[in-house]
């Protein structure tokens, strides 16, 4: 078993439940199953052991302190205050809007649903809770969700990561979704290339998940030359189609041929009764002789 305080810039696996201890209310999880028990699971999520790098920030102030008592393997508890988990409620982030201006975003324009508390939306490129609607006016909680709760996280570091592809990988999952689909290739000590996969072309995300990744690179895996590609491919109904042409053009191109052959066999027969004309016309000379 290997035992840490762990340092800044270690590449690990942890997995954990963590709730609000004032409510017991499952927050977040690594976990699928604990997920569905609490009805907190998502389809679109991916479970199972994170991978994350020690003081990169990915993970809580509070729960990042924790990680100096860890032992790979070892299951921890630890309770973790606000201003060391989401920091303290705003009261200034707490604004009031007509519910005329409500109504006017997307979600309820076409008279689907309706605004009530509880629900998160999104105005003047923020994104709140509704928290009380009243005489017309709906407030609306631009705090993070979890702001002002104490957490209790229960976790435990599942794996440190040596290998330098998986450490590629973690730094990539980190950053952005669907790592599996990305391929690389180390170079020289300090240069890589990433193959970007297709899904990253159109999403606005990427941009941003992008200048992370390379900061992150150099800065945990000493990185000078990062290279990243984007590969176009024919698309296969195109080749299908060209495929399907090049066919057509060999099919024209023997369609002569074919004709002419067929013309020959059809000849054959004039060419009989040609000689039987002949035999006829020798036979009329006879006559006249």
């Amino acid at each position: 078993m290997v035992v840490l305080p762990m340092k800044e810039g270690d590449f690990i696996k942890i997995e954990y439940d963590a709730f609000v201890k004032e409510t017991d209310q499952l927050m977040d999880t690594t976990h699928e199953e604990v997920a569905k028990e609490h009805d907190l699971y998502n389809e679109r999520a991916t479970y199972g052991p994170m991978s994350v790098v020690v003081g990169s920030g990915t993970l809580i102030k509070g729960l990042e302190e924790a990680l100096k008592d860890a032992e790979v393997g070892k299951e921890i508890e630890v309770e973790i205050p606000p201003k060391d988990a989401f920091g303290d409620r705003d009261p200034k982030l707490i604004e009031v809007f007509p519910m005329n201006r409500i109504l006017s975003l997307p979600e309820f324009r076409k008279g689907d649903q309706y605004p009530a508390e509880g629900m998160e939306i999104r105005i003047n490129n923020r994104t709140g809770v509704i928290s009380r609607i009243f005489a017309g006016r709906v407030r609306v909680d631009f705090n993070n969700r979890w702001a002002g709760r104490t957490l209790v996280y229960k976790f435990k570091v599942t794996e440190l990561i040596e290998d330098r592809d998986d450490r590629m990988r973690a730094l990539i999952s980190s950053v952005y979704p669907h790592s599996e689909e990305f391929s690389f290739e180390f170079g020289d000590e300090d240069a890589v290339d990433i193959i970007l996969p297709d899904i990253v072309k159109l999403d606005t995300n990427w941009a941003m998940a992008k200048f992370k990744l390379i900061s992150d690179l150099r800065k945990y895996m000493d990185l000078r030359t990062i290279r990243l590609i984007e590969v176009y491919m024919k698309r296969e109904e195109e080749e299908e189609h060209d495929h399907g042409s090049e066919h057509s053009h060999e099919h024209d191109d023997k369609a002569p041929a074919e004709k002419g052959s067929e013309g020959e066999k059809k000849g054959e027969e004039p060419s009989e009764n040609k000689e039987a004309s002949t035999d006829g016309e020798e036979k009329a000379d006879e006559k006249k002789e």
